[in-house]
């Protein structure tokens, strides 16, 4: 292979991976507002990923996505997404304080907002989970918006 060609594209991750964990988190963020009961939140993260994945929705929310996202920014967005939930859903499961899962909800969901800035530069409207997320935390009109996010 010459220097001049490029690498061989490496596996294409699937967007529903995106949308569920999306919609995990959203479901383990609401449970540990709730009820500020961390393992309650970490199998309501789990029970959600698991129902979402096999959604008609999630899938038919990753195939638009797809279809106006450039596979290569989708896999990397979906990477660095996935870091940041794999992140919070272990604290959520292991013994920290309160004040530990908070800051920690505010880093994820900062993470998450970064990531769909990065689609909402590319002019297309935000829809479905990753629309939910958007206004929830990532519009400047939110109340519930990342501190992390804000100047």
């Amino acid at each position: 292979m010459s220097a001049m060609q490029p690498l061989p594209p490496g596996p294409q991750m699937d967007p529903s991976i995106l949308i569920s964990g999306v919609s995990a988190l959203l479901k383990a963020i609401d449970v540990w507002v709730r009820y500020r009961d961390s393992s309650r939140a970490a199998e309501a993260f789990e029970e959600e990923q698991r129902e979402a994945l096999l959604a008609r929705t999630t899938v038919q929310e990753g195939a638009a996505l797809a279809s106006v996202v450039p596979q290569e920014i989708l896999d990397s967005m979906t990477e660095r997404a996935a870091k940041c939930w794999t992140r919070y859903h272990a604290m959520s499961k292991g013994n920290y304080l309160p004040e530990e899962l908070d800051d920690a909800t505010e880093a994820v969901k900062a993470c998450i907002c970064r990531e769909l800035k990065r689609l909402d530069s590319l002019g297309e409207p935000l829809t479905g989970v990753l629309g939910n997320w958007w206004s929830l935390y990532c519009s400047p009109n939110s109340l519930r918006r990342s501190k992390f996010g804000q100047k």
